[in-house]
């Protein structure tokens, strides 16, 4: 075997082993993430999605789909948050929070602010056992051990499941409001998604 036949052999073998623990994560979902659908569907605030490193990085593009589909959804860095922001927080709002160990002080000290304003907070998290867990009214796992990460380590299968989760609320949230894909022909003007529909 040659080296760029084992270089191509280890990347196909890095993307089997990611696409492997999103399909054990869809076994994972269970009435909370039914809960979550509801909840984002029916809010009469805002969706408020927060996270850091590639957590962060999933959390801006689950808001961005969110909004996509006519939720008013936003994504707030929890360090910024902690230096104002947080104010925009309401007893009407959802705050999602993307945190693999549950255990960031910045993002668990943003979480307690927005608890303490009344928002209702959900998880999307490996760990039921963390300080962010025993402050989340709603905790969906999503939990893919070391098979798909990088070395065992990197969060390359986690950050992929996180988003595989996202997605399939904002699908289903979609189809709860009725937001026609449709209208994406007005508000999706630029790119070719609006060539789709």
């Amino acid at each position: 075997m040659n080296d760029n036949t084992e270089l191509l052999e280890q990347a196909r073998n890095q993307i089997r082993a990611e696409g492997e623990v999103i399909v054990e994560v869809a076994d994972q979902l269970d009435e909370n993430f039914v809960n979550l659908i509801y909840w984002v569907s029916q809010c009469e605030g805002q969706v408020l999605i927060t996270g850091s490193g590639t957590s962060g990085g999933i959390g801006r593009r689950l808001a961005h789909l969110l909004a996509t589909c006519s939720i008013r959804s936003f994504f707030i860095h929890p360090a910024d948050a902690l230096h104002g922001p947080s104010a925009v927080v309401s007893n009407k709002d959802i705050l999602i929070v993307i945190s693999k160990a549950g255990k960031s002080s910045d993002i668990n000290q943003f979480v307690k602010i927005a608890k303490e304003r009344g928002a209702k907070i959900a998880s999307l998290t490996w760990e039921t056992d963390s300080p962010l867990a025993a402050m989340s009214d709603l905790i969906i796992i999503v939990r893919t051990g070391e098979k798909g990460e990088g070395e065992g380590v990197l969060p390359f299968g986690s950050s992929l499941a996180n988003g595989a989760v996202g997605d399939a609320l904002c699908l289903l949230v979609r189809r709860m409001c009725g937001f026609e894909l449709s209208e994406l022909k007005q508000t999706h003007p630029s790119g070719a998604t609006a060539d789709l529909v």
